[in-house]
């Protein structure tokens, strides 16, 4: 009897400090996404500081972005072997090594773009081990509410990382961007306390395929930077060997088999090119607003929070929506929203910034709501057991697609060609450039919507 008891207060104890752990990896989480979100509003005053062009000032964000993404697939296979705990103080680690380089090698380039991706690599870990640990820890009927939790924490991220992007560099520094991540430092004690200790289990990482996932997401990359064709060879030739690699490898990470499914690679497909939008915009929309209103960061900062707290609203009722509306009807709303908030602030560029800030309510809110469906239609058609898999994978080309969006604007903001007067009506080519960049970012929208019913919604029921 007395071991009997013995092993309910040891089961008692280990149970109080998960749930004491929550809160303390969700407010990490939190952190992290905010740290991420500041980084990416400052590239108006990095470009200015290091007297270089938009394409070059991208790649500390885009080189960010696709670490995050490769990153978080890598967690996720590490957390099979390796004890979360562990993981987490390794991730913490790796943002403040990268933040105190960041710091130290402020005035060059090169280096900040370095610590920004050793940064981020570390930031990618609070994400997937969050959802990892909730789903490995907690019971089944408190799952979904932490899990929920987690989706309110990136709309929240938003807000306070634009604030705190915005305001830290106009009256300080971008660079004093760089202590803010040690505050992760904190979090570390609380962690090694609170997490349970878990035994090692024999297994392995597919570090080949996801060198060649990094290889194709590097050479798209380089492509649209630089429009060498030997970059574009680069890219088709990681293709085929990667997709040679995952048919021959029955332990790749991601199996053939995903592939052939023509739905979910349809749906990749899409969910790759409107994605490629939604970082684009929110790329351009400092540099537009810097240029043609004069406004400072903390200012632009402050007209992006309506947008991203009406997202959250939408984001958080899109799943109930989806299920009354459909998603094929989900999906047409949202990417038509999406197109209308671009043709506005291309249209009536010259207006007024509140053109602008009802731009972006109608763009953040039309993403949110779009996420839900989406991403149903993409796992609606894998297996159960697989759908773990699918859900990585299709948030790694979200990630990529980011980095590929911001690539593509920051190229189309150093073009000559684009500052060429396609609007009769606006004769200041610096605006015309801007925008111009909209009405292109209108038209991939519009595209990716024709696209979408030709392989999808021509097929699919009403509540489909």
């Amino acid at each position: 009897m007395a071991t009997m008891s013995a092993t309910a207060t040891i089961a008692e104890t280990r149970e109080y400090n998960v749930k004491k752990a929550v809160p303390v990896i969700l407010l990490l989480f939190l952190l992290c996404l905010v740290i991420d979100n500041s980084f990416k509003i400052i590239s108006v005053d990095m470009a200015k500081d290091f007297n270089i062009s938009a394409t070059m000032v991208s790649w500390q964000a885009t080189l960010a972005g696709l670490m995050i993404g490769i990153g978080a697939v890598v967690y996720a296979a590490l957390a099979d072997t390796i004890s979360i705990k562990r993981l987490f103080a390794v991730g913490i680690i790796l943002i403040c090594v990268g933040s105190i380089l960041g710091y130290i090698f402020q005035h060059s380039f090169i280096l900040v773009v370095l610590s920004r991706i050793i940064q981020t690599a570390g930031l990618a870990s609070a994400e997937t081990l969050y959802v990892i640990f909730v789903t490995k820890h907690l019971p089944a009927n408190e799952q979904k509410k932490f899990l929920g939790l987690s989706t309110s924490s990136f709309a929240l991220s938003q807000v306070i990382g634009a604030l705190t992007g915005g305001y830290i560099s106009t009256y300080f520094h971008w660079t004093t961007l760089f202590l803010v991540p040690l505050i992760t430092l904190l979090f570390l004690p609380y962690i090694l306390k609170y997490l349970p200790n878990e035994e090692r289990k024999s297994g392995s990482i597919d570090v080949v395929g996801l060198v060649l996932i990094a290889a194709i997401s590097a050479s798209l990359l380089l492509y649209i930077t630089d429009f060498n064709f030997l970059y574009l060879l680069g890219f088709v030739a990681a293709i085929v060997l990667f997709l040679l690699y995952i048919s021959k490898n029955s332990k790749a990470f991601i199996g053939i088999s995903f592939f052939k499914n023509k739905q979910f690679l349809s749906t990749l497909a899409i969910t790759f090119i409107i994605y490629s939008i939604q970082l684009a915009y929110i790329f351009l929309f400092p540099f537009l607003l810097e240029k043609i209103y004069h406004l400072k960061l903390d200012t632009i900062s402050l007209l992006l929070i309506p947008g991203y707290v009406l997202a959250a609203v939408i984001g958080a009722l899109s799943g109930k929506t989806a299920k009354l509306m459909g998603t094929r009807q989900c999906i047409t709303i949202a990417m038509a929203g999406i197109t209308i908030s671009l043709l506005v602030g291309a249209f009536f560029i010259q207006s007024s910034v509140i053109v602008f800030v009802i731009s972006m309510i109608i763009f953040a809110s039309s993403f949110a709501f779009m996420y839900a469906p989406l991403i149903d239609s993409c796992v609606g058609t894998i297996a159960k057991e697989k759908s773990g898999t699918a859900v990585g994978f299709f948030n790694l080309t979200i990630n990529v697609a980011c980095s590929i969006g911001i690539a593509y604007t920051a190229a189309m903001l150093d073009h000559p060609s684009m500052k060429g007067t396609f609007l009769g009506y606006i004769n200041n080519p610096n605006i015309s450039l801007y925008s111009n960049i909209l009405l292109v970012l209108s038209i991939i929208t519009v595209c990716c919507l024709t696209l979408y019913w030709v392989l999808i919604g021509r097929f699919s029921n009403a509540k489909n």
